[in-house]
């Protein structure tokens, strides 16, 4: 049974739930740390570069409406061995990312709810994932139904903590500081713009939902706009009061003290509640599009036809399935001491920035308008950048996987007739 296609809003609210994610907890205190009043400005520039890189990759999207999403754009452009090793890639980099999304939640519990040992996270995180793989079951319509609800209270509470920290308890000393910049350390903002780089990771899989949004074309990229926006200036906000605000002891450590002048001593219990949602959302979002897209691999023959079965609702339950026993397994091993988050996003990383790469290469090169193009190949640059920091290992496991499957792809003969360069797609305005 075929269900009901999603508007701007609904799929809205799934792209801003998903890039917001853990980064919009983690990240604002790390960039104050390493920049200093820099930081803000450094913000300001992280949100025009995350509109850029919504609007690109939900044009992206409008060329190959399907589930193959930027896997269908980077075989047009590149052919199929870039199209396998990029959604290898981003399969890969979703069996590891979600355990370490997982465990966010439940290193924010409030404090005392829990013991605080590995056993003890471990074993909520393997709760939330249970509870969000049933929700991710239920199809699209259900998740942008939840992910709505908790975008825009988790956002509510972000933008509502940010401005009375603004309004009230501003920092004079703070605002002098922002108002009397030191000179600028080029080293020091290029890793603060490295490090929030990954507040904006995350756009390359909004073209996965292509088949199941009412006019794609126009849909995704007016929904990728509006959640690129308000990504930005959720974050900005956060940023500002954090830089700006005056906090009493008790206040919480980094975001946690926006909430205090809203709720003060039950701060902790409600950030909580705004953590799990941001992070149930990031799941919802990413793990939904990834076993779409195993799933249409299967359907086109990369793997085994069983991989592509489904439920009533059209979810491929079947790599829904080996999914979450792979996330449970890691969150058995961060119980008994084995793994930790950081080693779990060490791995995660580098695929997940291949798949980016390879997408924004391929929008570089099928996009016939000059704009976009430029940007998609500075965004191509960017992403290169941060790939570089990736650990050995994983870099190396990548450098393996490519030239396994381009000499694959060599042993293939062209089919006849199939063009030896990539044609643009997009019609010029």
């Amino acid at each position: 049974m075929s269900q009901r296609k999603i508007g701007t809003v609904p799929l809205s609210c799934l792209m801003t739930g998903a890039v917001l994610g853990a980064g919009i907890i983690i990240l604002p205190p790390l960039a104050i740390e390493v920049a200093g009043p820099w930081a803000l400005p450094a913000w300001g520039a992280t949100m025009l570069f995350g509109v850029a890189f919504a609007y690109i990759f939900a044009r992206v999207g409008t060329l190959f409406p399907g589930e193959g999403g930027a896997a269908d754009a980077v075989a047009r452009a590149f052919g199929p061995w870039a199209r396998d090793l990029g959604a290898y890639a981003l399969a890969g980099a979703a069996l590891f990312g979600p355990a370490a999304v997982m465990l966010t939640v439940a290193n924010y519990l409030p404090p005392g709810l829990l013991p605080d040992t590995p056993a003890a996270h471990g074993q909520a995180a393997a709760v939330v994932q249970l509870t969000s793989a049933l929700l991710l079951a239920g199809g699209l319509r259900t998740m942008s139904r939840v992910a709505t609800v908790l975008t825009v209270s988790a956002t509510g509470l972000l933008l509502a903590g940010a401005a009375v920290t603004l309004a009230f308890h501003r920092s004079p000393v703070a605002v002098d500081a922002l108002l009397a910049l030191p000179p600028l350390s080029v080293p020091t903002l290029g890793y603060t713009l490295l490090l929030l780089f990954f507040a904006v990771v995350g756009w390359e899989v909004v073209g996965n939902y292509g088949a199941e949004v009412r006019d794609p074309r126009r849909t995704m990229v007016r929904a990728a706009i509006l959640a690129g926006t308000v990504v930005g200036l959720v974050s900005l906000a956060v940023a500002a009061g954090l830089q700006l605000g005056a906090f009493p002891e008790g206040a919480g450590h980094g975001v946690a003290g926006l909430l205090h002048p809203l709720f003060g001593p039950a701060a902790p219990w409600i950030m909580s509640a705004l953590v799990a949602a941001l992070c149930v959302t990031t799941y919802l979002m990413f793990v939904g599009a990834v076993v779409r897209l195993v799933a249409h691999l299967a359907r086109q023959g990369g793997l085994p036809a069983w991989i592509d079965r489904r439920n009533g609702r059209g979810v491929p339950v079947a790599v829904l399935a080996v999914y979450t026993l792979v996330h449970l397994g890691q969150l058995a091993l961060v119980s008994l001491g084995v793994l930790d988050m950081a080693g779990i996003l060490a791995i995660a990383d580098g695929f997940f920035l291949v798949n980016a790469l390879l997408g924004a290469l391929a929008a570089a090169k099928l996009l016939a308008a000059t704009l976009p193009r430029v940007v998609a190949l500075v965004l191509a640059l960017c992403l290169f950048a941060v790939l570089l920091s990736s650990r050995w290992p994983v870099l190396a496991a990548i450098a393996l996987m490519a030239l396994a499957l381009g000499l694959r792809s060599a042993r293939n003969r062209r089919p006849a007739g199939e063009p030896a360069v990539a044609e643009r797609v997009e019609a010029k305005p």
